[in-house]
């Protein structure tokens, strides 16, 4: 292909080389520690309701159960758990796959700012970027909260794999930004997330950040759009209305204006520095469409529940009965942390539990990125600051969303949610290792440029 044609955006044959290679071997790692049947929880709750395609405990989960589903027909061995654990192997191992992508895809322009004099030959360098992706896929693969899900009957595994799809298509898109079908794709992809996993609202607010990085002007018209739903959840309130975020001195409350607040501003100050507003209309209601279309999901859940199967939760073929599995209503109320004393303690906590189960070694090469920030482009500096908006989001977000006690075993309970926020972490180890691999094996000192390495 002539060079002039050639789309050097996209993702390259080592990426997808690199993407199977962890995406096969996570999965034979999961295959060989898999859970032989039923297991403790929900176990058999939800092994029931992806055999016959019924309604699993509330949210529902109808995105989870089709996928379940079809490894219970594809497979034609062994017990339904089983099978329906194979699932969750597959999932964790795609997700393992995509972050070795993405790792490998910025690699590949992070290797493209050193000056040719101190670059690795072409073969090294696909190797590198190869090996710094596998090791990104499976630190994060192996890592103790994350395991444990992807080997027995859970629906965890799934959401991540869809909150590292969201990710993948909007750093996908931002190297080449006219090339909206991605966005859109994100923007459907989260939607889907959000059918599987209601705590991936926390992610919410993040995605105007990650979106500013393909298209500063579709990510001010978002953050616009959050500031006029922020005024209109505020007008509810008043009203009467969203009796969840009821209680003025609550965390609910307080978490909800921090965070209106704080989308306004931006959006307000992204229009004062580029003079327009809502120029980029069209793509918001496409991508608004898209995302309502993936939520629509939801509605499986009342046709299932039709069939009467026999696991059929909260009875949602009545109006009353969707909204109350959709809404979780016979949990316990969420109780956001408002105490900063106690939140501060939580985020100590959160910390040594990162360090425990992802590990103190990768913790400490997530902190290269940074060093070398003014050393690499500006297109993959603001991607890897994108991502810290995406992991304040991921871990202390959730962290006040769950309130954790500080009890050991109420952090053993939570621990699972905070393996979202190691997905982002994986990728600043995996974009570490690749700086650190290209500095300790450049060619031969040279006078310093203002370029990576040193």
């Amino acid at each position: 292909i002539p060079s002039a044609l050639r789309d050097t955006s996209g993702f390259q044959v080592t990426d997808w080389l690199s993407f199977g290679a962890t995406t096969l071997l996570a999965l034979v790692v999961y295959l060989l520690t898999l859970a032989p049947d039923v297991g403790l929880d929900n176990s058999g709750v939800w092994s029931t309701a992806a055999a016959y395609g019924g309604v699993s405990s509330p949210p529902g989960y109808p995105l989870w159960t089709l996928w379940a589903w079809v490894f219970t027909k594809l497979l034609p061995f062994s017990n339904i758990a089983w099978r329906v654990a194979v699932s969750s192997a597959v999932a964790g191992a795609l997700a393992c796959g995509i972050i070795d992508l993405m790792v490998s895809r910025g690699g590949a322009a992070i290797l493209e700012q050193v000056p040719d004099s101190q670059r690795l030959k072409p073969k090294e360098e696909k190797w590198l970027r190869t090996v710094c992706g596998y090791a990104a896929g499976m630190v994060f693969g192996l890592n103790g909260a994350f395991w444990p899900q992807a080997v027995i009957v859970a629906v965890w595994p799934l959401s991540i794999l869809l909150l590292c799809l969201v990710l993948c298509l909007l750093m996908r898109w931002s190297y080449g930004p006219e090339r909206r079908r991605f966005l859109y794709a994100a923007a459907f992809a989260y939607g889907l997330l959000l059918t599987n996993s209601q705590i991936e609202f926390a992610f919410a607010p993040a995605i105007p950040f990650l979106v500013m990085i393909g298209d500063q002007k579709v990510g001010r018209d978002i953050f616009l759009v959050a500031g006029i739903l922020f005024l209109g959840g505020l007008g509810g309130i008043w009203m009467g209305h969203f009796p969840s975020l009821k209680g003025y001195g609550g965390g609910q409350f307080c978490n909800f204006n921090l965070l209106g607040v704080l989308t306004s501003l931006t959006g307000i100050g992204l229009v004062i520095k580029t003079r327009r507003a809502f120029s980029e209309w069209k793509a918001i209601l496409i991508c608004s469409g898209l995302f309502l279309l993936g939520l629509a999901l939801y509605f499986y859940l009342p046709i299932a529940s039709m069939t009467n199967p026999p696991i059929n939760w909260g009875y949602l073929r009545t109006v009353e009965g969707f909204f109350h599995v959709l809404s979780r209503g016979q949990y316990e109320k969420s109780n956001p942390t408002s105490n900063a004393v106690q939140f501060l303690e939580q985020v100590r906590l959160y910390f040594i539990m990162a360090g425990k189960e992802f590990g103190w070694p990768y913790l400490l090469m997530c902190v290269i990125p940074f060093c070398f920030l003014h050393r690499i482009a500006a297109s993959e500096r603001r991607w890897i600051l994108g991502l810290l908006a995406a992991y304040v989001c991921l871990a202390f977000l959730i962290l006040a969303l769950l309130n954790p006690g500080v009890d050991r075993q109420t952090l053993e309970l939570t621990k699972t949610y905070f393996s979202a926020s190691y997905v982002i972490l994986a990728l600043w180890m995996g974009y570490g290792l690749v700086m650190l691999g290209a500095w300790l094996a450049r060619p031969g000192k040279q006078p310093q440029t203002a370029h990576f390495p040193i």
